[in-house]
């Protein structure tokens, strides 16, 4: 691997700068980094030739026009801005020689293990390129804090376009920050008092659950796994969705938790005997933010929690889920995180740094949790070169010990599982990987 290090040749735009607040949300994650690095990585297939040289060009030109330079933090960690200015661009350029799907696995598990300096002026993204055969994987990684996943998804549009019109590139317009849910713009009293309402049971359900064996709060370090399946098997999954009255992510979060069923049979204690996962929405068009392009971060969460007789069957188990998904969805709790949050940090300022990294494993006993992002429909409205495929993955961070990030394009799913090395054996992962494909497959019966 060889490291290509240089800035773009553009000069400041007018003194303009990109500013805002961070949300509840976005300050959480700040907390996450101070104890593992916390980072997203979305990887893009370039159907072209790699040149180092004219990648770099492009992505110094599309950081700079899309104002996405000279970021900074400030002291209290409240505010940040981009500054603008020179585009300093880092790429990595791997894989000579190789398998190029194992040098991908590997470059983005390094990139999830691997903190940015926050101290002063740096850029929060990363971006390596490994090629393969006539075209390339290029990979950016990202201080999750920053965006959530749909602005990085127009971003890396942006970049493949730019690099197919390298020499007469059209010229992009400055984003703008949205302050998201977590922010004051989301403050509802009506959906937070239900939140409150809500956490009674929350707590209950915590004395209950079953926490995962092994956890090290001393090494939250990834490994990652990536695997896909075919558009048939989706096409499956789409019918048995709607002959059990249940959605997609309801089936992706039963066949998480039916994989994890041997691993948490063996953790179970006497009056623990339940598991919960949590999962992550796209809180943008419950806020109004639909299709609209500003750089920042709207996210909402939730969990769900079953018995360990429950874990057996998928189908049963999907109608489970999706019961508590429904609840979810009517209350819209999953958009009130902001106070349960707000709550918890207002802990963590008391405590040291080895109590906080204990808090997490101890008082949310989560085995994993699901992003699912459905890019059949890029943001883009006229380009000459489109991704070929696309992928993403993210760090599990201090909370949950594995996250299943789903990303369905084109006509398969792409699926990347990282987990934290103390708490999953590779071959357990390895074992975790087969009887979910093997479950998927199971579900044939169903339709």
């Amino acid at each position: 691997m060889w490291r290509l290090n240089r800035a773009g040749g553009f000069g400041r735009l007018g003194g303009m700068t990109l500013s805002g607040r961070f949300n509840t949300f976005q300050r959480t994650m700040l907390l996450w980094d101070e104890m593992t690095a916390y980072n997203a990585v979305h990887v893009v297939r370039v159907p072209a030739a790699c040149d180092a040289e004219r990648l770099t060009r492009t992505l110094a030109r599309v950081l700079q026009e899309r104002g996405l330079t000279g970021f900074r933090i400030d002291a209290k960690g409240y505010g940040f801005d981009f500054r603008g200015g020179v585009a300093s661009v880092e790429l990595a350029v791997c894989g000579a020689s190789g398998d190029p799907h194992e040098v991908l696995r590997a470059e983005m598990e390094r990139q999830i293990n691997t903190r940015f300096d926050r101290g002063g002026e740096f850029t929060p993204l990363r971006f390596f390129a490994v090629p393969d055969g006539g075209s390339f994987w290029l990979g950016i990684a990202y201080f999750h804090a920053i965006a959530d996943a749909e602005p990085i998804v127009r971003l890396a549009c942006d970049l493949v376009a730019g690099y197919a019109n390298a020499g007469e590139p059209a010229k992009l317009g400055r984003w703008e920050c949205c302050a998201g849910a977590g922010g004051r713009g989301s403050w509802r009293p009506g959906l937070s008092m239900r939140k409150l309402l809500a956490l009674p049971a929350q707590f209950r359900g915590i004395r209950t659950a079953i926490r995962p064996a092994g956890t090290d709060t001393d090494d939250f370090s990834n490994g990652l796994e990536i695997f896909t399946f075919s558009g048939g098997e989706l096409d499956i999954l789409i019918a048995v969705g709607r002959r059990l009255e249940v959605t997609v992510n309801d089936l992706f979060l039963a066949l998480l938790m039916h994989s994890l069923a041997p691993l948490c049979e063996a953790a179970k204690r006497p009056g623990r005997d339940r598991v919960s996962l949590g999962c992550i929405v796209n809180a943008r068009r419950d806020l109004g933010m639909e299709g609209y392009g500003g750089f920042g971060l709207a996210l909402g969460q939730f969990s769900v929690t079953c018995g360990l007789a429950e874990l057996s069957g998928v189908a049963p188990l999907a109608r489970a889920i999706a019961k508590q998904t429904r609840r979810q969805k009517r209350a819209a709790l999953y958009l009130a995180n902001e106070l349960e949050m707000g709550l918890v940090l207002r802990l963590m300022s008391l405590f040291s740094t080895d109590r906080r990294r204990r808090f997490y494993p101890k008082n949310y006993p989560l085995w994993g949790g699901l992003t699912n992002m459905n890019l059949k429909q890029l943001p883009m409205e006229s380009a000459t070169m489109r991704p070929s495929d696309y992928l993403r993955t993210v760090s599990t961070g201090p909370v949950t010990p594995l996250v299943l990030s789903v990303t369905t394009f084109g006509k398969g799913v792409n699926l990347s599982m990282s987990y934290r090395t103390s708490v999953f054996p590779k071959p357990e992962i390895l074992a975790m990987r087969e009887r979910f494909l093997a479950a998927l497959r199971g579900l044939e019966a169903v339709v």
